[in-house]
């Protein structure tokens, strides 16, 4: 397995009147996940388009420690705090390697 850093793009849609409640926590979210070992980047962006869509835009030393902050303490309590019920889709995550 490649050690070499990792983009993620994560694009999300919230349902209709979700918009508020999918966005506190996505930005908690993005608090506890920027403490992370090897997190070097992890933003979220909303759409001008659709209020609805956030992206998050994640680079991580490895891929090996990204798919460890996908089964951190963070993402278990983001899972668990209900915000599936808040997505209007499932994520769509596009992984790209960094060239270097």
């Amino acid at each position: 397995m490649s050690n070499a850093p990792l983009t993620v793009i994560a694009i999300t849609t919230a349902k209709p009147g979700k918009e508020a409640a999918l966005g506190a926590a996505q930005e908690k979210l993005v608090t506890e996940t920027l403490a992370e070992d090897g997190c070097l980047r992890y933003e979220l962006h909303q759409s001008l388009d659709d209020s609805r869509v956030r992206i998050f835009v994640e680079t991580w030393q490895s891929k090996a420690q990204w798919r460890a902050h996908m089964d951190s303490a963070a993402m278990q309590r983001f899972q668990a705090s209900g915000v599936g019920d808040y997505f209007a889709d499932f994520a769509l995550h596009r992984l790209i390697k960094v060239a270097g």
